[in-house]
């Protein structure tokens, strides 16, 4: 009975400490045109956000891996397109009030595997844009690499997260070799094609907060042993 006592305090404690975190990319409805009513601060392509629904938790903008042989082959990865040396350089758009905001900045590693011994060991990092929670709804903004302009998955160019460089945007662009979905930003000035993925990782839960059913479950659970303890007194 102990064990099978401990066993109910362990799952207790793991699922206070693990929430559901879930978010979703939206892309916009209305097809965005070059020339907006004659100011030229429209955009090809689709806007889209990152709508979170469920739960807290950190978001992360994900290198593109199209090639899981060779390092030298994934040529597309955001530090050679993008500006990842400093997160004054990238980060979210708060959509709701139009505010560009600089990335947390911490990195953390979503794929990393060598094929064989005769192949590079390929990793995958990913760069957190900060924590959020459900109702928030962000945007993405980088800078080209060796630019001093910025582009956003949001808004229009008149919005000065949008320089006049930016050109295209793209939600859903398939995949890469790790199945994962990517997204897109396109600039003129010679920079073309950003590509990127998303990344969410849950935040903890503080222990001594279990989610909502594991107290009446675990509860239950003691009721039963209570019983169980009766009935094995009364046999004796």
């Amino acid at each position: 009975m102990k064990k099978i006592l401990m066993t109910l305090v362990m799952a207790l404690l793991s699922a206070s400490a693990f929430a559901t975190f879930q978010y979703s990319v939206v892309e916009s409805p209305v097809q965005g045109v070059w020339d907006d009513g004659g100011q030229d601060n429209g955009v090809y392509g689709y806007a889209y956000t990152i709508q979170v629904t469920e739960g807290t938790g950190s978001i992360y903008i994900v290198d593109k891996i199209n090639n899981l042989y060779s390092m030298s082959g994934n040529n597309e990865r955001l530090s050679l397109k993008a500006d990842m040396s400093s997160t004054t350089k990238y980060g979210w758009v708060d959509v709701a009030s139009g505010t560009k905001q600089t990335a947390e900045g911490s990195t953390t590693t979503f794929y990393n595997h060598q094929k064989n011994e005769n192949n590079d060991l390929v990793t995958q990092t990913g760069y957190k844009l900060g924590e959020f929670s459900a109702g928030d709804e962000i945007g993405v903004w980088l800078t080209p690499n060796g630019k001093n302009y910025t582009g956003a998955s949001v808004f229009h160019k008149n919005n000065p997260v949008n320089s006049n460089q930016m050109t295209f945007r793209d939600a859903y662009v398939g995949t890469d070799a790790t199945g994962m979905n990517l997204h897109q930003l396109d600039f003129k000035d010679g920079v073309g094609s950003i590509f990127f993925g998303l990344a969410g990782v849950a935040s903890p839960e503080p222990i001594g907060q279990p989610l909502p059913g594991v107290v009446t479950t675990f509860a239950l659970g003691l009721c039963g042993f209570g019983m169980f303890g009766k009935n094995k007194r009364k046999k004796k």
